[in-house]
């Protein structure tokens, strides 16, 4: 295998991959990248559903990766709203199969490629794995700031008032049945990050609510 014509023929979509992410030097992205190619060609076997192009997408991403969080990681604006919009997509779509969609449906439907898709996703995992927190581990009344008591036990289960059914079902499913993020969203057919950000919503309504 000539390994400098497949590192001339995927040195485009190296740089592209790095400039997923700023606040980290480019070249040093770019050699990391290169070693994720070259791992990738290694443990590659040629088949007809999935082109080198897109098996080597996760090696060089995963490099990056490496090399990024040991620095100041920061994954591009424009790559957090594209993800965005592909959580958004996702959600609709799966309201409509009564499944979640795969990438290259969600490709199909937003004109998008299923690499673009797959690295928009890869990217928001790296920016949830840094801002993660302990809320796995919280109660209900630690998550909202009270203290436990009967009063605020009865003022808790009137906020559940403003919450809209979806929201309470993922209140209820959290702290109440002790399922996990990820348990959640298998249960309530949604992805992990669109649970969390609706649990962040609900608490924060909950709070609010509390405090008047």
């Amino acid at each position: 295998m000539d390994y400098e014509q497949v590192l001339k023929n995927h040195d485009k979509l190296i740089w592209k991959i790095a400039n997923y992410f700023y606040g980290v030097d480019k070249n040093d992205l770019y050699q990391a990248g290169v070693v994720g190619l070259l791992k990738a060609l290694k443990k590659y076997k040629p088949n007809k559903e999935t082109k080198f192009s897109s098996y080597a997408h996760d090696y060089i991403f995963g490099e990056m990766y490496m090399l990024a969080c040991n620095k100041n990681l920061k994954v591009s604006k424009d790559m957090l709203c594209l993800y965005k919009k592909i959580e958004t997509a996702r959600y609709t779509l799966a309201q409509s199969l009564g499944k979640l969609p795969s990438n290259l449906e969600l490709a199909e439907v937003l004109g998008l490629s299923k690499d673009d898709i797959d690295m928009a996703c890869m990217s928001a995992k790296v920016v949830m794995s840094l801002d993660s927190t302990n809320e796995e581990e919280k109660s209900i009344y630690e998550s909202i700031g009270k203290s436990m008591d009967l009063d605020t036990k009865i003022l808790v289960d009137d906020s559940f008032e403003v919450l809209s059914e979806e929201e309470r079902n993922i209140i209820k499913s959290r702290y109440y049945e002790d399922l996990t993020q990820s348990e959640v969203a298998k249960k309530l057919n949604m992805t992990q990050v669109m649970v969390s950000r609706y649990e962040k919503r609900s608490l924060e309504k909950m709070r609010n609510y509390l405090s008047v």
